[in-house]
């Protein structure tokens, strides 16, 4: 007797995690990802957990495509800014065995911030309403690659040297990864534990995650480690994998579906030893005005087509990571990704799938802002000024950047010649303010202009000649 109870217990612990959902929700969500399922393109590893518990997980698609390695549930991707949840979760661990506070000034954990003449706490950068520079939009301003081998002291030390904020610190919402490495060096400080470290200690070895790491040594090996890719000219793929990057707090987690689904359990049971975790996690910003924002610890939480929605998507390299929880229906959904190239939608039918009670989506209105998705890459070519801009040309440098910009008059037209070899050609209706994509100067006179790009604000540039 005791044989058959210990077979048939050693048989239900076996069953795959996609036979425990129905086979019409197996369809439906293979439907979803078919174009992917491909074993000579990269593709998508996604779960489905309730309550923690993984239900279903397939891999569509190759995560290495050297060694013909295919998706799957074990498959460990780079999860860019998914990442941030877990660090502001380090956060609250933190806070809860007293090494901070929230509501502590950055200043307090880090002298070396600079001194803005408005309090920075923790909990502004927390949800983004710091007004701190986002550093990757820093970097590409000085044209320094993401490729390149940056040290956390020069990524601080770019933070750091930054004279202005993007705005008064609790007055706005602007995304900034510049807060989320800030809070990593705050756990490090505070905890006397890298990121990585006390992550380790206090949340994934507790739940078990034992393929999630923050990723802070470039050279650290990591078995079975997705690598992503973006199309090429001639119709195959191209490696878009950055080894030298292991920045970590905004992103550097690496992961797999099957620990995501561990990492959700603790929204629904107290495994990490904190009362009230979830509730906490889902904490939204609230500005100085009273107004409540969505952005919550390293997790957007919103009402979406009649129920409660809190997920946090991740977008670097070709990387596209995305968690979806839906807690009155327990359910969350896992999709990691290796490729840029992918259909859209694909969390809200995967949710049409799983949720049947979801509100009919309305038509599609369009973009109503089509200007928010432009790069200067993308955005319309510009047309030739009727302006004297000979004036304006000249080298213009950033002591903020430590970086020269210099802008050259063409055929009626004013380019930046940026640090990184591209060149911006600029559009103007009064021959002061020039703009392109995301990216915009204004000019006080032939000497010095000011930059707005994005989440970076009030970038002052002064002519070197």
């Amino acid at each position: 007797m005791r044989r058959i109870v210990l077979v048939t217990l050693l048989s239900a612990l076996a069953v795959p995690a996609e036979a425990q959902v129905d086979a019409a929700t197996r369809a439906g969500i293979d439907s979803i990802f078919s174009d992917l399922d491909r074993s000579n393109a990269p593709g998508c590893a996604v779960g489905v957990a309730r309550a923690g518990d993984l239900v279903f997980e397939r891999g569509y698609g190759m995560g290495n495509l050297d060694h013909r390695i295919p998706l799957d549930g074990s498959s460990v991707f780079y999860l860019a800014s998914v990442s941030k949840q877990f660090t502001a979760a380090a956060i609250l661990v933190a806070e809860h065995e007293g090494f901070l506070s929230r509501d502590d000034l950055v200043r307090e954990h880090i002298p070396e911030f600079p001194d803005y003449g408005e309090p920075v706490t923790i909990r502004h950068l927390v949800h983004h309403t710091s007004g701190v520079r986002d550093y990757l939009t820093l970097m590409w301003l000085a044209g320094t690659p993401l490729e390149n081998v940056l040290s956390d002291e020069d990524m601080l030390g770019l933070i750091h040297r930054q004279k202005e904020l993007n705005f008064r610190p609790g007055s706005e919402y602007l995304y900034s990864n510049s807060g989320y490495v800030l809070l990593a060096e705050i756990v490090r400080r505070a905890t006397g534990r890298s990121l990585r470290e006390y992550a380790n200690e206090k949340i994934f070895r507790p739940l078990a995650m034992g393929d999630t790491h923050f990723h802070d040594d470039r050279h650290h090996v990591v078995a079975r480690r997705v690598f992503s890719y973006d199309p090429g000219e001639a119709g195959d793929w191209r490696t878009s994998y950055l080894m030298n990057f292991d920045k970590v707090g905004d992103g550097g987690l690496y992961s797999t579906v099957r620990d995501l689904a561990r990492w959700d359990a603790a929204f629904y049971e107290d495994r990490l030893g904190i009362p009230g975790f979830d509730d906490a996690m889902y904490e939204r910003g609230v500005l100085q005005s009273g107004d409540t924002i969505a952005y919550a610890a390293g997790l957007g939480v919103e009402d979406w087509r009649g129920v409660r929605r809190v997920e946090h998507s991740g977008s670097l390299m070709a990387f596209r990571t995305q968690i979806t929880r839906y807690p009155d229906d327990r359910t969350t959904t896992i999709v990691l990704c290796n490729t840029s190239t992918l259909p859209p939608g694909l969390g809200g039918r995967l949710a049409e799938v799983l949720l049947p009670e979801l509100v009919p989506e309305p038509p599609a209105a369009g973009n109503s802002n089509p200007s928010s998705a432009e790069t200067p890459e993308d955005s319309p070519e510009a047309d030739p000024s009727e302006f004297d801009l000979e004036p304006l040309a000249g080298d213009y440098y950033s002591e903020e950047l430590e970086s020269t910009w210099t802008m050259r008059v063409a055929e009626g037209l004013l380019a930046i010649h940026h640090p990184s070899g591209d060149v911006i050609e600029l559009a103007t209706d009064d021959g002061v303010t020039f703009r392109r994509g995301g990216v915009e100067l204004t000019f006080d006179g032939p000497r010095e202009f000011l930059l707005q790009a994005g989440r970076v604000k009030n970038l002052r540039f002064t002519r070197l000649r």
